[in-house]
């Protein structure tokens, strides 16, 4: 069984990169899985493609938005680190499929896309590369949603739940007893 979906695409002489679904097509049709945070640098990148884009700006168009509800982000995110991960896994046979250029004390650049489209992406069932070590698939897991955080560590939404299944069972009671006058 095959699935699709529409995609935006940038798409590079060696590469498509798609970052709705955070993944690189080779052109030999392998695919190679990309983490949030390295979809979201190398999206902020490609969308600037051919301009300098300060530390500072790349930073917060990376991680800024995206973790907004976390606290101290600031000091949970090396960009450094990320940028050599995202390098390692835009490597493909040994040669730089998208270059990201270094320009001492200004930021970083990628060359232009050929092309920037929508496209078909066409899921299959094998050739999925990960590079994922069991540290990130855990770290990964373990994430939970700005919600998830507040349902189970909030004192505040456990006092107001309480407080509207009171209410519920004093509005039963209420409606019965009227109606049994």
């Amino acid at each position: 069984m095959t699935t699709k979906a529409l995609t935006r695409c940038y798409r590079f002489p060696s590469v498509d990169f798609e970052p709705d679904l955070r993944i690189l097509v080779w052109q030999d049709g392998s695919e190679t899985l990309l983490t949030v945070h390295e979809s979201r640098l190398l999206e902020a990148l490609c969308y600037c493609a051919g301009e300098v884009v300060n530390p500072q700006a790349l930073y917060r168009k990376t991680f800024i938005q995206l973790d907004s509800y976390e606290e101290n982000n600031q000091s949970n995110f090396d960009l450094n680190a990320l940028l050599v991960s995202l390098n390692h896994k835009l490597s493909y046979q040994d040669q730089p499929a998208i270059a990201i250029e270094v320009v001492t004390n200004h930021g970083f650049r990628v060359p232009l896309p050929s092309k920037t489209c929508r496209l078909v992406h066409t899921f299959k069932q094998s050739g999925f590369t990960q590079f994922k070590n069991e540290a990130v698939e855990q770290e990964e897991d373990n994430q939970e949603s700005a919600t998830e955080h507040i349902v189970k560590h909030s004192m505040l939404h456990k006092i107001s739940v309480l407080l509207l299944a009171a209410a519920g069972v004093a509005l039963f009671f209420l409606a019965d007893s009227i109606l049994l006058q």
